[in-house]
């Protein structure tokens, strides 16, 4: 089955599931601008850790690229939410939006280049009473006409699994590993690749840990990959990344109820490209929803409206 595929057939699901949804009152007991646990940032912690909002819970996300400003004629946005549909189970569409900010000499419009969905479900206690496991499935695919230095041109379809482990002796404390695969095609839009990244289907193994000071954690992440088995052309990949997060306090941002995030990172790669070693920032802002199904049909039922 082609990525093209896979995507639409996941939509299908995922809406499916969604129509069968009934949220629980629970949502209404995690206070707003909870960070309590960690969700993934893009370019700087990329995983889905077995961790989840109240049922009902959206979060609509957007990640403003800002350094496009100095780097790229055009700036990216990743725009997207998360839905808890239920007590273990989420999904994660997001859209790469574009747009020429008119601060350089070129021209490449503005539009969408690339969609992303993702969903993930969670097993507690398992393997182990004190562990949590996440189950998820990732799919990328490039879209439209945007700037070749938008996207790598190729589909990506991205099973896995992420075991989580709170330390009793230290509750700041999380480590976590997993495992994955990266199934990839090339599309019909141009791309280019960062270096040091598998160009083939390949599988990939991750262990890492989080220190949480609260509002600000701290993580680090190593990866191996490899497209032994899977791929055509035997390549290997070693990836570390030290980052800390902030979750700006409220006071800062005027009580707004939007949740701003800003991060720092590192990334350290080893591969058929040579060493590489890069410097990453990040700025997320993250608007919460809550019991929006409940609130519909509490308002049918005062207005009579049959669902």
């Amino acid at each position: 089955m082609r990525p093209r595929s896979f995507f639409t057939l996941f939509t299908i699901l995922v809406l499916t599931a969604a129509a069968q949804t009934v949220p629980s009152a629970a949502s209404s007991q995690t206070p707003p601008g909870d960070t309590s646990f960690l969700t993934k940032v893009r370019g700087l912690f990329d995983f889905d850790l077995p961790d989840i909002d109240p049922p009902g819970t959206i979060k609509l996300t957007l990640h403003p690229h800002l350094g496009d400003l100095i780097r790229r004629d055009y700036m990216r946005v990743d725009t997207g939410f998360r839905w808890a549909l239920k007590e273990n189970f989420e999904i994660n569409p997001e859209a790469a939006v574009y747009f020429t900010h008119g601060f350089g000499g070129g021209n490449d419009g503005y539009g969408i280049g690339e969609l992303r969905l993702g969903s993930k479900y969670i097993l507690r206690g398992w393997p182990d009473p004190d562990m949590e496991t996440s189950v998820f499935v990732n799919v990328e695919v490039p879209v439209g006409s945007p700037p070749v230095n938008l996207t790598d041109g190729l589909n990506h379809f991205a099973p896995g699994f992420l075991v989580q482990h709170h330390s009793t002796r230290n509750r700041k404390l999380t480590t976590f590993a997993g495992a994955g695969l990266d199934l990839v095609s090339v599309s019909d839009i141009a791309g280019t690749p960062v270096r040091n990244q598998p160009l083939d289907d390949s599988m990939n193994f991750t262990a890492g840990a989080i220190y949480d000071l609260g509002q600000v954690k701290w993580t680090f992440s190593a990866t191996y990959a490899t497209t032994a088995v899977l791929g055509d052309v035997t390549e290997h990949f070693l990836y570390l990344r030290p980052s800390m997060l902030w979750y700006v306090p409220r006071k800062y941002t005027f009580n707004s109820k939007t949740q701003w995030l800003l991060g720092l990172g590192l990334r350290a790669s080893w591969g058929p490209d040579g060493d590489e070693l890069s410097f990453n920032t990040r700025v997320r802002a993250e608007v919460t929803f809550r019991q929006v199904v409940e609130n519909i049909r509490s308002r049918r039922k005062e207005t009579g409206e049959k669902p």
